[in-house]
């Protein structure tokens, strides 16, 4: 894992979950809630609360559906469990077992990736992280000019696809990689936002880490124009194998559309792969567009890749 994704890991596994309608479980819930629409309701410790996104379940709980409503229950042994409307499922006390009422309409799932990795990744939606987002308010200009990927993490691939912003897409750039502060490669580009690193450009190595620039070279661009520093780094191959048979089974039982996405982030930014965490999140918001902590934690996300005004828009469209 890099130094940038450490730090991350280490802040936000610090922070506490954010506050719900009803107490949450102890620090190794036997289950988290992680899809939740229409009426649905929690029993813990025989008080009865509106349930919420990520909210962790221990032995006794109880979630119950109304109609129209569904939920969605991954379980520490890395199964997971859909409810259907007018169910309801209890908490057994081994981490990993339920039991079901009679006339519970409920699916079950295989294996769907790792349980603490998802929990880690939650912790994400606690707003006491979001403060050097909103920070970003006052006195920031939009740039002409903004790096979007790869942006301050791991990259799958030793040939990267480099994108980025541009209020002028006809701007003449010059775009840069660097290894230990030596320049090792680069090119000159004019109307695109997108690059794929070429086969013939010198190959980037797994556990180095890599810097990319862009700059405007027409000299009749003034002030000139050239992005911060974005770091990456290209991720082993022992790891990408196990990212990959992490993946293969969780669509072999492939579970509803959040938490499919959200277990594929979660996998995703545990091995510093931020950008592919973004992109997945980016699609459980879509399946769940109005569930804030989701934006939130998308919002973060994008903070982490050096996106500002993309965190703070998605910000934004969380309810306060």
């Amino acid at each position: 894992m890099n130094t940038l994704l450490r730090r991350t890991v280490y802040l936000v596994a610090g922070l506490a979950l954010a506050s719900t309608p009803v107490r949450s479980a102890p620090h190794a819930p036997a289950a988290v809630l992680t899809s939740c629409k229409g009426v649905v309701t929690v029993i813990q410790a025989g008080t009865a609360g509106a349930a919420s996104f990520g909210l962790p379940l221990g032995d006794g709980d109880e979630v119950k559906t109304g109609a129209g409503g569904e939920a969605e229950i991954m379980f520490a042994a890395g199964n997971w469990v859909q409810i259907g409307p007018n169910s309801s499922m209890k908490i057994k006390g081994r981490p990993g077992d339920a039991t079901e009422k009679p006339a519970d309409e409920a699916k079950a799932g295989g294996k769907s990736g790792n349980f603490e990795v998802v929990q880690t990744f939650l912790k994400l939606k606690s707003s006491d992280g979001t403060s050097s987002i909103t920070g970003l308010r006052s006195g920031e200009k939009p740039s002409r000019l903004e790096p979007v990927s790869p942006g301050q993490g791991r990259v799958r691939a030793n040939r990267p696809v480099f994108r980025w912003k541009s209020e002028d897409p006809s701007l003449e750039l010059r775009l840069t990689i660097y290894a230990d502060r030596a320049e090792i490669w680069h090119t000159d580009v004019t109307g695109v936002t997108t690059l794929a690193y070429p086969a013939d450009a010198p190959p980037l190595a797994p556990g180095r880490t890599y810097a990319w620039t862009l700059e405007t070279t027409d000299p009749l661009v003034s002030p000139p124009l050239r992005t911060p520093a974005t770091f990456f780094e290209v991720l082993a191959p022992a790891d990408a194998k196990m990212l990959d048979t992490d993946l293969s089974a969780l669509d072999a039982n492939r579970p509803g559309p959040v938490t499919y996405h959200l277990t594929r982030a979660s996998l995703f930014f545990d091995r510093g792969l931020v950008d592919d965490a973004i992109a997945e999140t980016e699609s459980a918001v879509s399946a769940d567009p109005e569930n804030d902590s989701l934006h939130t934690i998308l919002s973060r996300l994008y903070a982490e890749a050096g996106r500002s005004r993309d965190a703070l828009a998605e910000l934004e469209k969380a309810k306060p």
